[in-house]
């Protein structure tokens, strides 16, 4: 049940990034840093916009840097998939985008968080945003390969079931009543 906290930790890196490079007025709230985009410069806003994200790959890699060199543990797997989950809703996008870029086509920018900071850095928004993807299937595979076999069965609906419940926790209990 490590969502709750990775979700937080993602919004208080950008919230923190804000604060630190000058931003105005930044408000936390339970899913999102909202300040006023348009007086700041984009040099700030993509840095803002890459903190969360960043966070977020780093709790995943500590967790899977346990797994790989010091062993399994329950603590660990859990909190890998808890923050890796942050960029499941990216991979359908990935993919979608993928396949639409091969026909000819090209589909509107959308509103996750390495996108945006990307297109503010003067990046593409479409490679970080894949990259992040390319985590998650990272973190699926230290998980899939490090989980002792006779428990696998039983760990990744127990992983699943608990990265979906936390979310909704997080989304629709905890995060509402402690942050706007």
């Amino acid at each position: 049940m490590f969502v709750p906290l990775t979700i937080l930790l993602h919004e208080l890196g950008h919230y923190i990034t804000a604060l630190s490079l000058g931003v105005q007025a930044p408000a936390l709230h339970y899913s999102s840093v909202s300040y006023d985009v348009t007086t700041t410069p984009a040099s700030v806003n993509g840095a803002v916009g890459l903190a969360g994200p960043a966070v977020t790959v780093t709790l995943a890699l500590i967790a899977c840097g346990w797994i790989l060199f010091r062993g399994p543990a329950r603590w660990a797997f859990a909190l890998a998939i808890s923050a890796a989950s942050r960029f499941a809703v990216g991979v359908p996008y990935t993919l979608i985008n993928i396949v639409i870029r091969l026909i000819g086509g090209r589909m509107g920018a959308p509103a996750f968080d390495e996108h945006k900071a990307a297109t503010a850095l003067g990046w593409s928004g479409d490679a970080l945003l894949a990259s992040t993807s390319l985590v998650l299937i990272g973190v699926l595979l230290c998980i899939g390969f490090k989980l002792p076999r006779g428990e696998r069965t039983a760990a990744w609906p127990g992983l699943l079931f608990g990265t979906v419940f936390g979310w909704a926790l997080w989304m629709l209990l905890i995060g509402p009543a402690i942050l706007p």
